[in-house]
């Protein structure tokens, strides 16, 4: 009986745990050639897009605005995405550090 106890305790004891909330969730950025964010709003909106030096602006898509709606093209040395997160980010040139941008309450096209 003392072993069957024992082996009990042992069981128990191996069993329990403590949980620990130490681990944290990554969410990775992927690499694109283009990203575009477009905000239409009663006074026409705006878009703009991120481009890379490899990207044309006939390659890019648009989320659709009317014909009011302003444009901004900005080009960039890299830009990567986290679609987990709705953040982007970018560096104008290789050397800079990144600029994060959300893309919350924009339509958003990328590749």
């Amino acid at each position: 009986m003392k072993k069957l106890i024992l082996v009990l305790t042992i069981i128990m004891a191996s069993c329990s745990s403590e949980e620990t909330s130490d681990y944290t969730v990554s969410y990775d950025y992927e690499k694109v050639n283009y990203v575009t964010l477009t905000n239409e709003n009663t006074g026409g909106g705006s878009q703009k897009a991120y481009i890379t030096g490899s990207t044309s602006l006939d390659q890019i898509k648009f989320c659709y605005c009317d014909e009011n709606c302003s444009r901004e093209v900005i080009n960039v040395a890299e830009i990567q995405l986290n679609e987990a997160t709705n953040e982007f980010r970018f560096k104008k040139t290789l050397s800079d550090p990144y600029t994060i941008i959300t893309t919350n309450n924009w339509c958003t096209q990328f590749d």
